[in-house]
């Protein structure tokens, strides 16, 4: 028995230390100082200089003429794409079924239907394939989808270019989510930069953190 749970315990040891953490949190050292800036500029409310700088440097970064909002989410920067692109109440919205919950849950809070679409295996992503046979079955049942929510999981892209013929085919608008993907590009181009609108996130498990936060691209 005592030989089994030390077995135990060091497996439970080794485990531990072979995770891979998705992202996780480095603080440059810097972080204090800007935080105590915006309390002496009472830059508490609305916004101050600094947003502003984030902004550009996204911007600057995305390098393909994207304008670029910060807001309090990546979940928010969702829910604002999905009312830009006109989705209501009874509408049906594409998302792939292997993501974070907070990619499908803004098509819920607009009232309309998460429809899955399975991944395929290169990347784990959307799969262009499934993608189109599941738009023609909707429109089979006078239901074209409104939007279509693509992730690239874990900062791997999807397969982008065969997802957008299959969108511009059907006239869908694409809703990239890229907020595990900042930094990661697809053809020399970055991710974000594809869709209608794409999906950044600063929370404290992303590429960079804000603790909390996020943003959305409009190219």
């Amino acid at each position: 028995m005592g030989e089994h749970i030390l077995v135990t315990q060091q497996k439970k040891y080794f485990d531990m230390n072979d995770k891979i953490w998705l992202s996780s949190p480095h603080m440059g050292g810097k972080e204090i100082d800007y935080i105590q800036e915006a309390f002496d500029e009472n830059w508490i409310a609305p916004l101050g200089p600094n947003v502003n700088g984030f902004e550009q440097d996204l911007i600057n970064f995305l390098d393909e003429d994207v304008k670029v909002a910060a807001l309090s989410a990546g979940t928010a920067a969702l829910h604002l794409a999905l009312i830009q692109c006109g989705v209501s109440h009874g509408d049906e919205v594409i998302c792939q079924s292997m993501t974070f919950s907070a990619s499908a849950n803004p098509i819920v809070y607009q009232g309309a239907i998460p429809v899955f679409i399975d991944s395929e295996e290169d990347t784990w992503n959307l799969c262009p394939f499934v993608l189109k046979e599941a738009i023609k079955s909707r429109i089979a049942n006078g239901k074209k989808p409104k939007a279509i929510i693509v992730v690239h999981l874990y900062g791997m892209p999807a397969k982008m270019n065969e997802i957008l013929e299959v969108a511009n085919e059907f006239d869908i608008p694409v809703i990239e989510d890229a907020a595990e993907a900042l930094g990661s590009s697809y053809n020399g181009k970055k991710c974000g930069t594809f869709g209608k609108f794409g999906i950044l996130s600063f929370n404290g498990n992303k590429i960079i953190t804000t603790s909390g936060g996020g943003g959305i691209g409009m190219p």
